[in-house]
């Protein structure tokens, strides 16, 4: 699961359903893990669980120690070790080999703390920030776990961190994380004892265009937005493009092709297919697409029918070098041997994934590096 999507998850249940009781947040992971840092678990006061932090081990675990946690009112930490037979005694016999710390803290009823806030006002203006939060604290610091700060793009600061005497150097690693994307965990240190601060980045979900209202675009739209991704469906034909036809797409809009460069934004684009099934269309796009930094390009259709576009761009004076066309993907989508508009929605949607985090697509058996490793944009 996408952190993007189970935020969204997170913060829709809180606005939509019961009591919270408790959020545990995944703040360090070493070795193999299920999931990685970031990775989150919300508890409702009936049980229910949205998230999650492993196959189902930990949040048994988690839940069976929330009542506590919420009457106790303070955030804890918990390592979870399973680098040995040692987590057997435990019942978890999670057997991934790695160490997971996780944060837990207890949520009050009513509307959901500050940082929370933060982050659903973030996600709606598509807007990355960094999230700094204290799990671990020497007595004579006079800070707590669970205290916060968080900075915007827009460069706004908030939560009491704020006003510590290590904010400065917080901020400037918070900006650092805000930056690159990469979630880090900080020791701050001084002759009274340390401050241990887990940085994690919070970011937009993935974006995806998708030139074309066809029938086999619906697929590729729901697919999307079922991993949480920002789906934007473009056509030039208004029976086509309705919110009847894509009510799973955040936006959708009448534009012609010729109009595309001025109408549609590809600003944070991270995708982008054309699928218009119009040759002169398709070309007019692929050209804009590929004049424009989105990550990756793709066209669906025969090998030999992009390469003709290419030939006649490049003839009319638009060729392209090969740092721009190695972001084009034509045929656009993994070899799975799909045949039907679902089949090949997951082959496009699972190509893009591996592009987005520089992952080839092979199977995993093959991997000899870790499975988890930071997405590249």
């Amino acid at each position: 699961m996408s952190q993007s999507k189970e935020l969204q998850d997170i913060l829709a249940a809180l606005d939509q359903a019961g009591k919270p009781r408790v959020l545990a947040t995944v703040i360090e992971a070493r070795g193999s893990t299920y999931r990685r840092a970031g990775a989150r678990l919300l508890i409702l006061d009936d049980g229910t669980l949205v998230g999650g932090l492993s196959g189902g081990c930990l949040e048994i675990d988690i839940l069976a120690r929330s009542e506590d946690i919420t009457a106790d009112g303070r955030p804890t930490v918990i390592t979870y070790d399973h680098s040995s037979d040692a987590d057997l005694v435990f019942g978890l016999a999670l057997g991934c080999n790695g160490v997971i710390r996780v944060l837990i803290e207890p949520l009050p009823g009513g509307e959901p703390p500050a940082y929370l806030r933060a982050i659903q006002t973030s996600l709606a203006l598509r807007q990355a920030m960094a999230l700094a939060v204290v799990v671990g604290c020497s007595d004579d610091l006079g800070h707590r776990p669970g205290e916060r700060l968080w900075i915007g793009a827009d460069i706004a600061i908030g939560g009491e961190l704020a006003r510590s005497a290590y904010a400065e150097c917080i901020i400037d690693d918070a900006r650092e994380v805000l930056n690159s994307g990469r979630s880090e965990l900080k020791t701050y240190g001084s002759g009274a004892g340390e401050l241990e601060i887990f940085i994690e980045s919070v970011r937009p979900p993935p974006s995806l265009i998708i030139f074309g209202a066809g029938h086999d675009a619906i697929p590729l739209a729901d697919l999307g937005k079922r991993l949480g991704w920002h789906i934007t469906v473009v056509d030039g034909r208004p029976a086509f493009v309705s919110r009847e036809r894509f009510p799973m797409a955040d936006e959708v809009c009448l534009c012609r092709a010729e109009a595309v460069p001025n109408d549609i934004s590809l600003q944070e684009t991270g995708a982008a297919v054309v699928m218009n099934h119009h040759y002169h269309h398709d070309r007019a796009i692929l050209a804009h697409l590929l004049a424009s930094p989105v990550p990756y390009v793709g066209v669906l259709g025969p090998r030999e029918r992009t390469r003709k576009m290419l030939e006649e761009l490049d003839r009319d004076g638009l060729g392209f070098d090969q740092t721009r066309l190695s972001r084009l993907h034509g045929p656009a989508g993994l070899d799975l041997g799909a045949e039907t508009p679902d089949q090949v929605a997951l082959s496009i949607i699972a190509e893009i994934l591996a592009v987005s985090s520089g992952r080839s697509g092979a199977p995993l058996k093959y991997r000899e590096a870790p499975i988890h490793e930071p997405p590249v944009f």
